[in-house]
């Protein structure tokens, strides 16, 4: 769950552990009825789901996280880190 409200992201095992659903799936490592499942319930719950895929991406809007030493990607603007 992100600290601004209701966006969610669904990673199977740890963050990052996957590129993403695709992959997760193609491994065996994800069942997409399970997914289908919890994307239904946040759903219910009023969160949007955002792709593991899209937040891996560089966020290039004004940051406080000047300690990264890399660019902070969308995952620490909208979840923090790790």
């Amino acid at each position: 769950m992100s600290k601004f409200g209701s966006l969610a992201v669904v990673c199977v095992d740890n963050p990052g552990a996957f590129l993403g659903t695709e992959e997760a799936r193609e491994e065996r490592a994800l069942d997409l009825a399970d997914l289908a499942t919890v994307e239904r319930a946040l759903a219910e719950l009023g969160y949007v789901n955002v792709p593991e895929e899209l937040l891996e991406s560089d966020y290039e809007g004004p940051s406080a996280l000047e300690h990264f030493a890399a660019r902070p990607t969308w995952w620490t603007r909208f979840f923090g880190s790790m």
